[in-house]
Order: C-alpha cells, then sequence, then structure tokens
C-alpha cells in the first residue's frame, strides 16, 4: 500500500510502482530487492465462516437464522402476513423478499460489512481504517461479542485514505468467489458438508463514510444516504447543500428553489424505487464527457462512482443503495447533540444577517447553564450500571469530547425532566418528540403500533424544529443539518430493515476501542494494532 495511506496496490493498481494518488513510491530501496514500504492486512472471510461449525455448539448458533425463519414464516401464515413484532432483522421487509426471491436459500449465511476511521491517539494523528463483518445468523446475544466480530481489513496510517475500495478489493474479490463458487462448510452437529453461498445483506458507515460507498455525502445536493430523493438547499453563493424541507421566505436561489417537501412522500415509497432510480442516475453519471459533465451530474444525481458493491452478483446482495442503512449511532446522539445544545446555550454559528438576542431558544447561560450540568453530573449515582457511561457535567465537559453513550444518557434519560421548565413550552414539546421516538426505536424488539406511533412523532417534531429554528429564514438554513432529515428515516428502516441498533455503527465503534486498548507497541502502534486483529480471526 502507499506509505500515505492513499490506496492499496491491488486489482487494477497491483502492478504500479507509484501511488495513483500522490505519486510516491511503493518499494523501498533495497539492495535491488523490491521490499514494499508499508503492508495492510486483509483477513479472509471464508475460513472464519468455515470455523462458525466447528463444533456442535457453533453449529447450533450457526443455525439460528434457518430455525427463526420457519417460526416467522408460520407467524405470518397465521396473521395473513402482518408483523406484529419486529424482533430482529429477519422480521424486515428486505430479508423476508429476498427469501420470497429465493437469493437466500437455508445454508446461505448473511453478513453485514461495515467500515470506519479512528483515531489511535487523542493529541497526535494517527488516523487508521478498520473493516469488519458481522454475521446475523448467529442469535442476536452472540453476533455483537467479539469473540464473533470478524475483522476483515486494518489500513495503517496515518495518513486518510482516498480510495477505499482498493482496500477492500481483496475481502470482496473473495466474498465474490464465494458467492459464485460456494463455500463447503462441515457441520459438526450433523456430520454433514453443505454448500453455502453467503450473502452481503448490508454494508454500513458513519455519515461521512458514505463517500466511500459511491454517494456524495451529506452536504451535496441530494444529501440522503438513503437516496430517498430529497433535494437540498443552500444559501446564496455557497455551495453548501442542507435538507430543509421547507423552502425558506422570498428564496429564489437557482436549481435549489423547488417547493415544501412532504415527508410523508418519500417515507412510503416502495422498497424497490430507490435501486431503479439510482441505476438510472448511475448510467446517467457514466455517460458524462468530460470533468465538468461529470460534476454536474454528481451533483443532480447524488452519486459519487461506482461502488465496489456492484460487483457483486445480484443475487447475493441487496439491490444498490438499499443495502446501505442508516447510521442510527451517531445521528441521535453525537450529531443531534452538536445541534441542539449549541442552540440551547446560545454558541451556535449565528449568520450577520440574523440576531443572536432573537433565539428565544438560547436559554442555557450564565447560572442556568452552570446549574444545568451540575444536575446532569449530580445523577451518576441514581443510574443503573447498564446505563454504561453516565453523562458527566455538560456545563464543563460537553465541549472536550462528550462521548455517543453520554449524550444518549443526556437527551433520552435524563433531558424531558432537566430541562422541563427551563426550555420553553413550545422547544421543550418539540425536543421531547423527538425522545419518545428515538427511545421506541433504539429498543431491540418494536411493536407494530409502538412503530406508527415513533413515525407520527418524528415527522411532527422534525417539521416543527424547522418551524421553531429555522423559521424559513434563508440564514437560519445552517441550522438544518443532516441530522434533523437522518432521523426522520428511522421508522420506516425499521419496516425495511428491522431494529435499527441491530446494524448501528456502536458495534465498529467497538471493536475499534477494544483493538486500540490492546496496543502494546507504541513505537508501532499500526503493526501492532493489525496483529492483534489477526489473533481476532
Amino acid at each position: 500500500m502507499c506509505p500515505n495511506s492513499c490506496a492499496g496496490y491491488t486489482g487494477p493498481y497491483s502492478a504500479l510502482d507509484k501511488c495513483p494518488e500522490c505519486n510516491e513510491d511503493r518499494y523501498a530501496d533495497s539492495s535491488g530487492k523490491k521490499k514494499s514500504r508499508q503492508n495492510f492486512y486483509t483477513m479472509p472471510l471464508g475460513p472464519q465462516l468455515q470455523m462458525l461449525y466447528n463444533t456442535p455448539e457453533g453449529a447450533d448458533n450457526a443455525s439460528h437464522r434457518k430455525r427463526q425463519l420457519a417460526e416467522i414464516l408460520r407467524e405470518l401464515e397465521l396473521s395473513d402476513g402482518f408483523i406484529k413484532n419486529y424482533d430482529d432483522v429477519w422480521y424486515s421487509q428486505e430479508y423476508l423478499d429476498a427469501v420470497s426471491r429465493g437469493d437466500i436459500k437455508d445454508d446461505d449465511i448473511v453478513l453485514m460489512f461495515s467500515m470506519d476511521g479512528a483515531q489511535l491517539y487523542e493529541h497526535k494523528q494517527s488516523d487508521c481504517w478498520i473493516y469488519m463483518w458481522v454475521i446475523f445468523d448467529l442469535p442476536p446475544n452472540l453476533r455483537y461479542k467479539k469473540r464473533y466480530v470478524i475483522p476483515a481489513t486494518v489500513i495503517p496510517g496515518p495518513g486518510n485514505i482516498k480510495n477505499s475500495d482498493s482496500f477492500a478489493y481483496p475481502s470482496f474479490h473473495h466474498l465474490s468467489a464465494l458467492q459464485k463458487e460456494g463455500l463447503r462448510i462441515y457441520n459438526s452437529r450433523t456430520g454433514a458438508i453443505f454448500t453455502s453461498h453467503p450473502y452481503l445483506f448490508l454494508g454500513s458507515a458513519d455519515g461521512p463514510g458514505s463517500t466511500h460507498l459511491g454517494l456524495v455525502g451529506h452536504h451535496g445536493a441530494q444529501p440522503c444516504r438513503l437516496y430517498c430523493g430529497i433535494r437540498g438547499h443552500h444559501k446564496p453563493g455557497v455551495p453548501h447543500y442542507y435538507p430543509a424541507l421547507l423552502k425558506p421566505d422570498n428564496y429564489a436561489v437557482r436549481g435549489c428553489d423547488h417547493d415544501d417537501m412532504d415527508p410523508l412522500v418519500f417515507l412510503s415509497r416502495p422498497t424497490d424505487e430507490a435501486p431503479q432510480r439510482y441505476h438510472k442516475n448511475l448510467l446517467h453519471l457514466l455517460a458524462s464527457r468530460n470533468m465538468t459533465d461529470y460534476k454536474e451530474h454528481r451533483k443532480l444525481t447524488g452519486i459519487s462512482g461506482v461502488s465496489i458493491f456492484s460487483g457483486l452478483s445480484p443475487h447475493h446482495r441487496l439491490p444498490i443503495p438499499s443495502g446501505f442503512p442508516g447510521d442510527s449511532m451517531h445521528a441521535p446522539t453525537l450529531n443531534l447533540g452538536d445541534l441542539l445544545v449549541p442552540l440551547w446555550h446560545g454558541t451556535f454559528q449565528c449568520a450577520s444577517t440574523d440576531d443572536i438576542g432573537s433565539w428565544d431558544w438560547a436559554v442555557l447561560k450564565d447560572d442556568v447553564w452552570i446549574k444545568h450540568g451540575e444536575a446532569v453530573g449530580d445523577s451518576k449515582p441514581y443510574l443503573p450500571g447498564f446505563f454504561d457511561h453516565a453523562p458527566r457535567n455538560i456545563e464543563k465537559k460537553g465541549s472536550s469530547g462528550y462521548k455517543a453513550k453520554e449524550y444518549q444518557g443526556y437527551f433520552y434519560g435524563l433531558g424531558p425532566a432537566l430541562l422541563f421548565g427551563i426550555l420553553p413550552d413550545a422547544y421543550w414539546e418539540n425536543f421531547c418528540k423527538i425522545v419518545f421516538s428515538i427511545r421506541i426505536l433504539h429498543q431491540h424488539s418494536i411493536s407494530s403500533e409502538q412503530l406508527m406511533d415513533a413515525q407520527k412523532y418524528l415527522v411532527e417534531g422534525c417539521l416543527e424544529f424547522e418551524a421553531l429554528y429555522g423559521q424559513r429564514r434563508t440564514d437560519r438554513l445552517h441550522i438544518i443539518r443532516p441530522v434533523v432529515h437522518a432521523i426522520l428515516h428511522m421508522a420506516a428502516e425499521t419496516v425495511r430493515l428491522g431494529p435499527p441498533p441491530l446494524y448501528s455503527t456502536w458495534t465498529m465503534e467497538r471493536m475499534i476501542g477494544s483493538l486500540g486498548r490492546e496496543i502494546r507497541q507504541p513505537l508501532k502502534p499500526y503493526q501492532n494494532l493489525s496483529e492483534r486483529a489477526l489473533l481476532r480471526c
């Protein structure tokens, strides 16, 4: 790989002697011998899947999906196809449709691929990237434990990667071969040998990571990673789009001066609508004649290029972009925290044409802010241990690495009570609608009735948020951040893919954290990290 972490010398780059991105030499001059200056690890998936069936107990665990499917089909037959409770991804519309098409068979293994970047050390540049596999066939109480989460690739830093596909290529090339030829597995419970064709159900990444999946990212003209069709607005002369549903007053910016958008329109579209539109738009992008053409088509389509997922058999993966779920970890915690807390504290960016003194929601100031922070910190002794990381004093620690778990406890545990009587009623009620919905959507089992309530109050809450904070003002478009649109999809995504926590990036973040804690060689942290990941296979 490039020593600057730009790209891996795989696939079409395998014969290159210089980095296609930065022109750095691939090999070190070592007495005429070609010695790579930097390497990255790829852990093949096939042997690790075979090991799942190595013991009778392991084979029983790996057969959980097959047993569960039989139960679900019986339930659907008795209820005329109505799903009462969404208890796992197996109750999702996409999974059941794939089974009915014959794409997923009893012996196939269903997977999720996830990717994310990490900084190993807080106070120095130490970026690295990790790819991993989650095996959905295992029971939910096992599949997210580090023993069963499979490292796929470790990419050393400290630079940021510029071509993620080149690093994913070995893993996807291997997966493609398994899907085409089948993986022979010995079942130690039955004593039989069977052939599995692994099915890639989901490809997960955080918001910025969506650019590595072939989409433009959350600040583009087509900002939704679920490809719902929403079109963003931008301020005059500033090419940064915001997913506002309500058109600002007296707004006439060419190319994005469309009228108000009804969220129920794109939330109720058929599941096959987005893949069809994506395929049509991808062909449009590929027909670009030059770079100017390409940039214009990229803006109009929301697609930055062909995804590496396209190279896999369409019968062994979900259609693109249906297999790219939303991020239910960062959006309702860190992203929402970076939006709401500065707004309430009065430190959010204020346009020169706006007046922060008119922000009637900015009430967490001076002594009120200090006392509120103390109330948050003082709650720690009263929170159960299974809440994990109790939120610290947000007045003192909110601007210095407040964690996702802390925001989760602050917003969805303490917030409605501690903010009552402080936030003006309209803003407090709006906040409570969002809290009510997100609490439901973070359950591992969600009833259909709860899901309808969550959808209702999410739509109301997000539209109210725009009306209360944005007030149809062009100079407040930047308040309507991507998270306001992202959480809007969570209820509909539960029907399509199952409860959001089951495919969130919590699993990836936990793997990064646990591997980072195992580093014992500070002088060679990336090599040590790669070896620790290898030991887990």
